[in-house]
């Protein structure tokens, strides 16, 4: 069944939805819910942030997850299961120069659902928070995909993300990162060697926006050692 949503539009409004989702199939209730929205702007360096895109983000990356998981969970515990699978970020686990906001917003949602994961598995919710590095789709960051090919950015495909989340999902898995080289390196450094991960980032900061501002490799190891553009 297909059940048009804007998460955007308040409580009132995903409040029908789910019922509207629960009333599917019998009344056999949502059984996984993915939380797959998101809203990215091209990146910007943190101070260049304009109020209307910190809204924007925060509202469909944040607000949106959290009342529609609000809404839906009460459902879910009367039954005594339920699966919510969040589709968060590489961003929401190290430093993204360049994506202040919508790193903040993947932290902002990491968070959310680990605690609400916490409180509720005794209760047989189960919380799977996928983390990808970048991944070629039509809108990331608001590049096309022939403009992703231009800037030389290794990007692992929708559908092997999609392949990975569902795997990631049915093993119960509470967290999953998915990405290539070397973003997958410098969240392993942030998580288990801050010191050396925060270093790292500091390095290439200012310069993975200077790449990102001439449509260049934003992820690559290049930018560690002088090079701005690939």
């Amino acid at each position: 069944m297909i059940l048009p949503l804007d998460v955007t539009l308040g409580e009132d409004y995903l409040r029908e939805a789910v019922e509207k989702a629960e009333s599917f199939f019998g009344g056999s209730g949502v059984d996984y819910m993915f939380h797959n929205a998101a809203f990215e702007r091209p990146k910007t360096t943190a101070l260049d942030v304009t109020e209307d895109s910190l809204k924007a983000t925060f509202d469909v990356n944040v607000m949106g997850p959290i009342s529609l998981t609000r809404l839906l969970a009460p459902y879910m515990l009367k039954r005594g299961r339920g699966h919510f699978v969040v589709m968060s970020s590489a961003a929401g686990k190290a430093p993204a120069p360049g994506q202040a906001v919508y790193s903040a917003s993947k932290f902002a949602v990491n968070g959310y659902f680990h605690t609400l994961r916490s409180e509720l598995c005794r209760k047989g919710i189960k919380v799977t928070i996928v983390c990808p590095g970048p991944v070629a789709t039509s809108t990331s960051s608001g590049a096309s995909i022939s403009e992703q090919k231009g800037s030389a950015e290794k990007r692992v495909s929708s559908e092997r993300c999609a392949e990975l989340t569902i795997i990631a999902a049915s093993h119960g898995l509470k967290e999953a990162w998915i990405s290539y080289q070397p973003v997958l390196l410098v969240m392993y450094l942030v998580q288990y060697t801050p010191t050396v991960g925060y270093w790292l980032m500091d390095k290439i900061g200012e310069k993975r926006v200077e790449a990102a501002a001439q449509k260049g490799n934003t992820y690559s190891m290049g930018l560690l050692f002088g090079q701005k553009k690939e």
